[in-house]
């Protein structure tokens, strides 16, 4: 959890991120030929499309896994206002 609240803070107060969401999880996956099981953290960051290298960087450097689980999904669609709040607050 402390690593997730690094992240998502860092995420947020450098700009990078309108708000992150950390959600708690039990994960079940392969690693070095073995099957691995750990309570892990999602954190759904909300920003725009041109700081996801940003995004990515950061959570290379703050966390502690040799390859963390990085994947984009892109908003399609959306309310209006929300969207614009999110452009406005990930500059």
């Amino acid at each position: 959890m402390d690593v997730a609240n690094s992240i998502a803070d860092a995420a947020v107060s450098r700009g990078l991120a309108a708000c992150v969401h950390i959600m708690p999880i039990q994960s079940v996956y392969r690693w070095e030929g073995r099957v691995c099981q750990a309570e892990e953290y999602v954190l759904n960051v909300k920003t725009v499309s041109n700081k996801r290298r940003a995004i990515e960087a950061l959570v290379d450097e703050l966390h502690p896994y040799e390859l963390p689980a990085f994947i984009v999904l892109e908003i399609k669609d959306g309310k209006a206002e929300y969207l614009n709040w999110i452009a406005d607050n990930a500059s």
